[in-house]
């Protein structure tokens, strides 16, 4: 099964869309959402509390790189128990040599599915070496943050780069993009979303920003449906009930769907 199918499993099993983003910091890394229990555990019992309600869970890298491979095994495994896919977000962005290295750990590790930068300009490769990894690639094509409404608005072959990536994506055959989800605080449009859907076609959509955020997940779910895999990270993982978050998020994006 490639990672679309896997999806589509996980979305029928579930009756869910919602994603839960894992990002357990430790004192220091930022000022507030910090871990008290160690980190392995505090995933497990994160994933174990929101198995009921959620199709995916994403591991970030930069927050479980301290963690041994046998530790994300164990974290891979729990998630897989309870029919999720499983997403580490590495955003891998280097020549293709390196990439593959990074695709090694996500393949050894039980990862589903990798997040890829397109700076390097090598999609086609990455997602080549995704694929005999038995990975999915889902690539960054129109992110959220305020400083992206520049980098989407410069050329490319003729093209805007959103525009340029979205193109790769179709071109590479990788599965999936990420695209923010909107909302009155971003620069994302919803034009901009139906080119991307245009270029690249009916691909999985990894779209960050509801919850904490506030990114509204209305318009991307309209075009996409089924194949939006809708992120909510500390909303959830923080809350004081991290179960009965999950449950409501699921409910708000079932009663969109």
């Amino acid at each position: 099964m490639n990672f679309t199918q896997k999806w589509h499993n996980a979305v029928h099993q579930k009756n869910s869309i919602l994603c839960i983003g894992l990002d357990p910091a430790e004192p220091g890394q930022r000022k507030q959402d910090i871990i008290a229990a160690s980190k392995l555990d505090w995933c497990l019992n994160i994933i174990e509390q929101i198995a009921p309600y959620a199709a995916a869970v994403k591991p970030n890298r930069k927050y479980i790189k301290d963690l041994s491979r046998d530790q994300v095994k164990q974290i891979t495994y729990a998630i897989h128990k309870h029919h999720m896919v499983a997403i580490i977000d590495s955003k891998i962005t280097d020549i293709g040599e390196t990439n593959d290295a990074a695709l090694f750990h996500a393949q050894q590790e039980g990862f589903d599915a990798i997040t890829f930068a397109p700076f390097a300009g090598n999609m086609n490769e990455a997602a080549a070496q995704a694929h005999a990894r038995q990975l999915g690639l889902i690539a960054l094509v129109l992110m959220s943050n305020p400083e992206f409404e520049v980098i989407k608005n410069a050329t490319i072959n003729g093209m805007k780069a959103y525009e340029f990536f979205a193109t790769q994506v179709k071109d590479s055959n990788a599965e999936g993009m990420v695209i923010g989800a909107p909302s009155s605080k971003n620069h994302i449009t919803q034009d901009e979303i139906r080119r991307v859907r245009e270029i690249a076609g009916d691909k999985i959509i990894l779209m960050p920003g509801v919850g904490a955020q506030g990114g509204e997940a209305k318009e991307i779910v309209e075009i996409f449906g089924d194949k939006t895999i809708a992120n909510v990270g500390r909303a959830i993982t923080y809350a004081q009930d991290p179960r009965e978050e999950a449950r409501k998020y699921k409910e708000m994006l079932n009663n969109i769907r």
